[in-house]
């Protein structure tokens, strides 16, 4: 047997993301914060360089075609601040004395410049010296004599220590900071999923106290995100509340409607079994055969009725042929055998789909002309005539689409104005109509008719007789 899936956690999930998205933020803010400590580092002590380089560029002249340097030692005390490094300098020049491009003084083996420094801005690089990375500064300054002119370079390193003990003492502060500022992040993630999971605890909790019989909607107000959900559940509940009410009233109104054809198939059955005379006995089991018809109708009916209930309900619908279900209908309505039906059928040319449930359409059809076949007898001494059926499409109204139209036309009895409505009550039956019917017929019918938005109407036929109309939304698939 396979292990079944771990549950999924919103909780867990919720705090993963965010403690991996605050973590990959610690690591990016340790990242700036050191490239920032190195930076604010170099630009530090690079302006003490700058500014030695300067000073000794000051102090070198040319007398008599002779380079001087007067070496002011106060620019390299500058430097002395870091007495952890060492400092390095060097004046050279490109003309004086023989020696163009010569050391005039300092450490004449110093790494060159990557390229020569311009005149008056200060050329900054790195370079490996004595086995240490060194800072290097070089500036470059003309210089004019009375009888000759020359270009000096001075360059001015420092080895890093101070630079990095600098840049990691603001990395340090910076990384608690960091470590501080993550771990309330993290802190203020967990309380803020704890806060954010809570109306779904709640939520949860309502439920559980509730009785099976409890279907009222949610109550409260719900989070934003949560609306969509407890809507959907308030939906889903309403309709199960209806679907449990029909239940109860089927089954109140079955057993009802149940109750009396078998109470009366037990007495005639004691009264056959107490009866010694045959032909009463025989009389007897003529009344049980009509009413165990009655009651296979009013059964049969009874489950057509829930089928009706339960099919509107799941509204799978789809594009059905309405004059295909028609005669389908009638070949399953009228006997196949023994005397058939005086019957005038008439149906449109035109395509008359619809969208709906092949099997409660048909079932609303055969109904109607059961009912027709049943009541829609002409009463003695009344002229009648063929059942009339007609499958036609009617154009829409304004910007409403067009309806397929179907109309079964009797020479019954008609029906009384007070009854129009209260025949599509379930077990509600007219009062002139015959006996022996379950009054489930046209409320069967209706439930069909209202689930795709179609409407029935009756009315009274001049001459006698009722003309049922039935009206659905045509498809145009």
């Amino acid at each position: 047997m396979a292990e079944s899936a771990r549950p999924h956690s919103i909780r867990r999930t919720l705090l993963v993301y965010l403690g991996v998205l605050s973590l990959i933020g610690a690591v990016l803010l340790f990242l700036a914060a050191r490239s920032y400590g190195r930076a604010a580092a170099d630009r530090s002590y690079d302006h003490l360089l700058i500014a030695s380089a300067l000073s000794i560029a000051d102090s070198v002249a040319l007398v008599d075609g002779q380079w001087q340097v007067d070496l002011p030692y106060a620019a390299l005390d500058l430097l002395a601040m870091a007495p952890e490094d060492r400092v390095y300098y060097r004046v050279s020049s490109n003309r004086g004395a023989g020696r163009d491009g010569g050391t005039i003084t300092g450490y004449a083996d110093l790494p060159a410049p990557p390229s020569p420094p311009l005149d008056g801005k200060p050329k900054l690089f790195d370079a490996m010296y004595l086995g240490e990375r060194t800072r290097f500064v070089a500036v470059s300054r003309w210089v004019a004599g009375p009888a000759s002119q020359g270009q000096a370079i001075v360059q001015v390193g420092q080895t890093r220590i101070a630079r990095e003990a600098l840049a990691d003492d603001v990395v340090l502060r910076a990384l608690i900071a960091i470590v501080a500022l993550s771990l309330a992040a993290l802190a203020l993630v967990w309380v803020g999923v704890h806060r954010a999971l809570r109306p779904l605890q709640k939520l949860e909790r309502d439920l559980s106290l509730r009785e099976p019989s409890d279907l009222k909607p949610v109550p409260g107000s719900v989070p934003l995100e949560l609306g969509e959900l407890v809507g959907a559940l308030n939906r889903f509940m309403g309709r199960l509340a209806a679907s449990n009410e029909t239940l109860r009233a089927f089954m109140g109104d079955a057993a009802h409607q149940m109750r009396t054809p078998l109470a009366a198939l037990r007495a005639q059955a004691q009264l056959a079994l107490d009866e010694d005379d045959p032909a009463e006995q025989r009389r007897s089991l003529v009344m049980i055969e009509r009413n165990a018809n009655h009651m296979s109708r009013l059964l049969n009916q009874l489950l057509s009725d829930a089928s009706a209930i339960h099919r509107s309900h799941l509204q799978q619908f789809e594009t059905v042929d309405l004059a295909e279900l028609l005669h389908q209908a009638l070949y399953e309505s009228i006997p196949q055998s023994g005397p058939r039906p005086d019957l005038n059928l008439a149906v449109t040319s035109d395509p008359v789909r619809v969208q709906g449930d092949a099997l409660l359409l048909r079932e609303a059809i055969k109904n109607l002309i059961d009912n027709a076949l049943k009541h829609g007898q002409p009463r003695p001494g009344q002229a009648g005539g063929p059942l009339q059926i007609a499958l036609t499409v009617a154009a829409g109204e304004g910007n409403a689409g067009s309806s397929a139209v179907l109309t079964v036309a009797d020479h019954g009895p008609g029906i009384a104005a007070a009854d129009a409505q209260t025949v599509f009550e379930r077990f509600a039956r007219g009062r002139d109509a015959a006996s022996g019917g379950a009054g489930l017929g046209l409320a069967i019918v209706k439930r069909i008719v209202d689930s795709r938005g179609g409407r029935i109407d009756l009315s009274n036929r001049v001459g006698g007789g009722l003309v049922v109309t039935l009206r659905l939304p045509r498809s145009l698939l």
